[in-house]
């Protein structure tokens, strides 16, 4: 058996792999992680992020082409990324990798993987789309498109089976990232922060749509929250310069007199190192969550977008830590209702507000427990299952 596997563990097989923004990048970087312990000489292709490139990924094109948040906004590139879809799908073509792994950005990737589909490659979709938010009809096509789903969320996998694709729940690979307990006093002096600072995250986003109409938002709640918490410090974890630049601006023009600390990423340091946090929706409030900090969501997008998505929702909720307890925890101030003035009235409640707190956490804290699973390997499993990676 031993000799068995260490002859399937030489062969040189090709994996191709798109992620779309950088919680992608995130789920590929480990994937790879998993799949070069069982295949060392494999070789890693498609499109991916920093993270994934570390590990020897090969990126045809820059993932931030990719990396577009909705339906007015994509529209906008819409030509750029039919034309790296369709240049990316004959070079897979040509090359013809044992298997394709699409990670998340639904509507960029069900379309290469049917496309590969059709040509006898296997393909595997990782992170089922959110069908229980919206469209689940989508899936009648979806089955044609893939020999598998990887979903991260323990409710998913009846949507799937009501269409006979097969689907596995790996867990969530960030709650393996988390410990248990966070370590706020480590994580204050990574940032140069005392521990008994009153410590505000604010989190804009990592798409620079989500930040070009957050910032001024987010800076002039801060305002608001200093005039009651003179001592508060707020923290912006940026993405990059050009989001750096961007909510330096917004506290130029709104954040006069009010202690506020850029930091060059560590999004997730900071959120260990605050006592609460305002976050725009997104993986960011299932990181809040999976480090049992209480917080509120606020988020505008273009009206086009809200209007639409509006209009084909399913669920009553868009954060993720709403969706998992299935009922309103965290507040949710969307559109219209994102104002400085509704965000701090808000906030001041969840930071006056301990039997608020503690019901967030203590709801933290059991979906922590359901998402922790050891999700890259049980994701190799099944793609080493699906695809037949062993018998290659």
């Amino acid at each position: 058996m031993l000799d068995k596997i260490a002859l399937h563990s030489q062969a040189k097989l090709t994996i191709a792999m798109v992620a779309g923004e950088a919680s992608g990048d995130t789920l590929g970087s480990d994937l790879i992680l998993s799949l070069q312990a069982r295949y060392p000489n494999a070789r890693f292709v498609g499109i991916g992020g920093p993270k994934m490139l570390s590990l020897g990924f090969e990126s045809w094109f820059p993932m931030e082409k990719l990396s577009v948040m909705g339906f007015f906004e994509v529209l906008k590139h819409l030509f750029e990324l039919l034309r790296i879809r369709k240049s990316l799908i004959q070079k897979l073509l040509s090359l013809n990798p044992d298997v394709f792994i699409g990670i998340d950005a639904p509507d960029f990737n069900f379309k290469v993987e049917s496309e590969l589909k059709k040509h006898n490659i296997t393909t595997v979709h990782y992170v089922g789309p959110s069908v229980w938010a919206w469209r689940e009809k989508r899936l009648e096509k979806v089955r044609y498109s893939v020999d598998g789903v990887l979903v991260l969320f323990p409710f998913e996998p009846d949507y799937y089976h009501r269409y006979q694709i097969p689907v596995k729940f790996v867990g969530h690979p960030l709650a393996n990232q988390f410990p248990e307990k966070p370590n706020t006093h480590q994580a204050r002096e990574t940032l140069g922060l005392n521990i008994d600072d009153s410590i505000t995250a604010i989190l804009p986003g990592s798409r620079m749509s989500e930040i070009e109409r957050m910032a001024d938002i987010y800076v002039q709640t801060a305002k608001i929250l200093s005039e009651l918490y003179p001592r508060m410090i707020f923290v912006i974890p940026c993405v990059n310069d050009r989001a750096r630049q961007r909510i330096q601006q917004a506290v130029d023009q709104f954040g006069s007199r009010v202690s506020i600390q850029l930091v060059d990423g560590q999004s997730r340091t900071v959120l260990e190192a605050c006592d609460q946090a305002l976050v725009t929706s997104g993986t960011a409030t299932l990181e809040a969550a999976l480090l049992k900090k209480p917080l509120v969501l606020a988020i505008q997008v273009h009206p086009l977008s809200y209007w639409i998505m509006k209009r084909l929702a399913t669920t009553k909720w868009i954060g993720l830590p709403n969706i998992l307890a299935n009922e309103s925890l965290v507040s949710e101030l969307i559109q219209h209702q994102a104002t400085p003035q509704n965000i701090a009235i808000q906030m001041g409640c969840l930071i006056a507000d301990s039997n608020l707190r503690k019901k967030q956490i203590e709801a933290f804290e059991l979906q922590y427990k359901a998402l922790k699973q050891n999700a890259s390997e049980l994701a190799a499993d099944a793609i080493t299952e699906w695809a037949h990676l062993n018998e290659r």
